[in-house]
């Protein structure tokens, strides 16, 4: 952590920040990691899933972070949920060497069917954890209710220096539609958009590769970029008059819009009382369907100087809150290893 923040004569604390996985995918727990000034280790082994590859990499996964541990010795770890096999790990290691540890738990970790089974295990770790992370009100008052303490901090500042200049058509209304390819995104209703705005272009992001048929059914105005570096995302981002990202599902935040937020461009996200409450300007929300993502486009287009202004505005406001959370994370660490 930086030295500035801390109270004259206070030892440094080391801490490390630990992702079970690939950096593709986890930019917020990077720009997490580098507005605090934490070192961050990826762990990774097979990017495939299912029970036995889980039953093969997990155990891997566990030796490469015992050899950084004792390679690094930090004081304290914020570890990404899931996998909870992670937060189990430090906190072992913590009985033996007294590391503190934070769970960074993404909404998958608390509410997804396929990690309820780890609920118990959780409730176990956050009641011994400094705090857990979490991104809004309904998954804190989840923590809370176990007796544990819990810190919402719902966006985090994803501000790159390194941009590739990206070209696009600058005769057409370019709007980007940040996307992982998830079982939550509402993607036929985007393409009925586009096939009733021929003149916008379309740009989604993510690897689409193993759906051909998604591929395939799109309409000509629709440019499937895939997965691509980050300075040519943010160069894309950049060269878009606006940004798109939609989920059908509730409790749920939109690391995109996020990103387009601190990107200075208009947003179209889903009328989630979430994403309305914390994108409240610059902003149209949608219900998912085409007729409402059309008038979207439509509208933001027409008032683009206005939607322009109205979302620095809002990211004026999210940048002081992001520092007070930060200074409010800062004494919780301070307090814990003192």
């Amino acid at each position: 952590m930086n030295t500035d923040k801390k109270s004259p004569g206070e030892p440094d604390t080391k801490i490390l920040f630990l992702i079970w996985g690939f950096p593709q995918g986890t930019r917020r727990s990077q720009f997490m990691a580098r507005e605090l000034g934490m070192d961050i280790a990826y762990v990774y082994v097979t990017r495939r899933q299912g029970k036995f590859y889980a039953l093969l990499k997990y155990p891997i996964q566990a030796i490469k972070t015992l050899t950084i541990l004792i390679r690094r010795r930090p004081q304290v770890v914020f570890v990404q949920n899931p996998p909870i096999f992670a937060t189990l790990l430090i906190y072992l290691w913590g009985l033996i060497t007294g590391t503190k540890y934070i769970i960074d738990s993404h909404t998958d970790a608390l509410l997804a069917s396929w990690w309820a089974w780890s609920l118990p295990l959780h409730r176990f770790l956050s009641r011994r954890a400094i705090t857990t992370i979490v991104t809004n009100n309904y998954l804190q008052q989840i923590v809370t209710s176990w007796n544990a303490p819990a810190f919402i901090l719902t966006d985090v500042p994803v501000i790159s220096s390194e941009r590739r200049r990206v070209h696009l058509d600058e005769k057409s209304f370019n709007i980007v539609i940040i996307s992982t390819a998830s079982y939550d995104e509402p993607i036929d209703q985007v393409f009925g958009a586009a096939r009733k705005l021929s003149d916008i272009s379309f740009h989604i992001t993510g690897n689409y590769k193993a759906r051909p048929d998604i591929v395939e059914s799109a309409p000509g105005n629709v440019r499937f970029t895939g997965y691509v570096p980050d300075d040519e995302f943010y160069g894309l981002l950049e060269a878009a008059q606006a940004v798109m990202c939609l989920t059908t599902e509730n409790h749920t935040i939109q690391s995109g819009a996020s990103e387009a937020l601190w990107m200075g461009k208009p947003i179209i996200t889903s009328d989630w009382p979430l994403l309305q409450t914390y994108f409240s300007k610059g902003t149209i929300h949608v219900d998912n369907t085409t007729k409402s993502i059309c008038q979207a486009i439509v509208t933001i287009k027409e008032n683009e100087p206005a939607f322009e202004s109205d979302i620095l505005a809002l990211q004026k406001e999210r940048r002081l809150e992001w520092q007070q959370k930060i200074e409010m994370l800062i004494h919780l660490i301070q307090r814990a290893v003192s």
